[in-house]
């Protein structure tokens, strides 16, 4: 299932510098016959036309392609922003915090017990999963943020990065052992705080509740 989305959406990426570059062809047969004066506006234009939607129809991909229908009957949203809050409550690196409309999951990182394992995995970049809730539709929307962060003087103090920058990180494992139970059941030398070890579990336990995922920017 997952390769289909990538294949799907690697074919629409590239397809885009082809559709521009097609899209060249008529300044390319009148070039010999414009001045240089008028040639270079039409080029910045044609550069502007390039450049400026090119985030906006990255994200029309990704929510197109990128968007898995919940098992079974959905649960109240209270229930499952409870379930995925709980996570708080099992000994993990996980951690979640309701922020107004969202929930925001990351690794725990200032737990003076995780960012040593942290600091011997070489940790550079903070993984953050942003939740956003539409009732109306019973979707998750799936965000992915990251920002830097320095180890060198855990545990007496952790240097974070006050900006985010987004990330798109598709990669999930998807079945029956991939659970909130997960975070649970894997032991600190096996963890490698990567961005699927956090976000697999947390979309599984979405799915089999009823509620759809839409991965976006």
């Amino acid at each position: 299932m997952l390769c289909v989305r990538y294949a799907k959406t690697l074919g629409l990426i590239l397809l885009l510098p082809l559709g521009w570059g097609l899209s060249l062809l008529p300044l390319l047969i009148v070039w010999p016959h414009v001045e240089l004066q008028f040639l270079l506006p039409a080029l910045l234009v044609w550069a502007a036309l390039y450049i400026l939607p090119s985030p906006f129809l990255l994200r029309l991909i990704i929510h197109k392609i990128w968007f898995f229908p919940g098992q079974g009957e959905p649960v109240l949203q209270e229930m499952l922003e409870f379930m995925l809050l709980g996570i708080n409550e099992i000994p993990n690196p996980v951690r979640a915090e309701k922020k107004g409309k969202t929930i925001r999951l990351s690794w725990h990182y200032d737990d003076p017990n995780w960012c040593r394992w942290m600091a011997l995995a070489r940790l550079h970049k903070l993984y953050e999963l942003i939740l956003e809730f539409d009732p109306a539709t019973r979707t998750v929307i799936m965000r992915d943020r990251v920002r830097p962060v320095d180890f060198s003087l855990c545990p007496v103090k952790i240097r974070t990065g006050l900006l985010a920058s987004p990330r798109f990180f598709c990669h999930v494992q998807i079945g029956p052992e991939w659970g909130i139970s997960k975070f649970e059941q894997t032991t600190a030398e096996d963890w490698q705080f990567r961005p699927q070890e956090l976000k697999s579990p947390v979309f599984n336990t979405i799915i089999r509740n009823g509620w759809n995922i839409r991965f976006a920017l």
